[in-house]
């Protein structure tokens, strides 16, 4: 972020939805790498750099990120639990729009051998991640969320990523592939995609 200017979007978004959140959230990522020594490997330790008054809770860069109007907030409780990352659209809510929110979970995951053990955490990914929305426990308002997946361990994360087999690439974000859509049918029979980011921190971690 060359002089404290924008970041240029190459890809052409209709609206600010979740797609081009996600890109915010992945340009804010190459930001904080670049920038931070070391992070330990807990899931909130690594989310609570991104909603911190350094990047995601400072104006100036959320400005730079092209998110001013957004904002974003970390355990936040929904009606059958409690979100990692809630984002929603503040002058949206100050119109009046009902539930302007869309919700990010967050999982660590590593180099182990993806496998269906409770214990797992490609597993954890799915069953405390991808299942929440399913089963209504974050509730989907715009018709899809996320999850971020924090890599821990150096691996090849492609190879990782089959596992997930519902994943398939979408290509939402300029010059990199490690995105990804889902798309399921919740508890009360409703449609929704989820947008997943899978977020290298191996070489941070201590």
């Amino acid at each position: 972020m060359q002089g404290g200017t924008k970041f240029n979007y190459t890809f052409e978004y209709n609206k600010r939805d979740l797609k081009y959140l996600m890109n915010s959230l992945y340009l804010c990522y190459l930001k904080i790498i670049s920038e931070i020594n070391s992070v330990s490997h807990r899931e909130n330790d690594i989310r609570d750099i991104f909603i911190s008054d350094q990047y995601l809770n400072n104006n100036k860069v959320k400005e730079e990120l092209g998110v001013s109007e957004f904002l974003f907030d970390k355990e936040t409780p929904t009606p059958k639990g409690r979100a990692d990352i809630r984002i929603f659209n503040m002058l949206e809510k100050l119109s009046g729009i009902e539930n302007p929110y869309y919700y990010i979970e967050c999982k660590v995951l590593d180099d182990s051998k993806p496998s269906t053990a409770v214990s797992n955490l490609y597993s954890k990914y799915i069953n405390s991640g991808i299942k929440r929305y399913i089963d209504g426990i974050y509730p989907t308002y715009n018709e899809a969320n996320g999850m971020i997946g924090f890599f821990i361990k150096p691996t090849n994360i492609v190879e990782q990523c089959k596992f997930f087999s519902e994943l398939k690439h979408c290509n939402f974000i300029d010059n990199y592939h490690l995105s990804y859509v889902s798309e399921h049918t919740d508890s009360n029979n409703k449609k929704l995609k989820l947008y997943h980011l899978m977020l290298d921190f191996s070489s941070k971690i201590i």
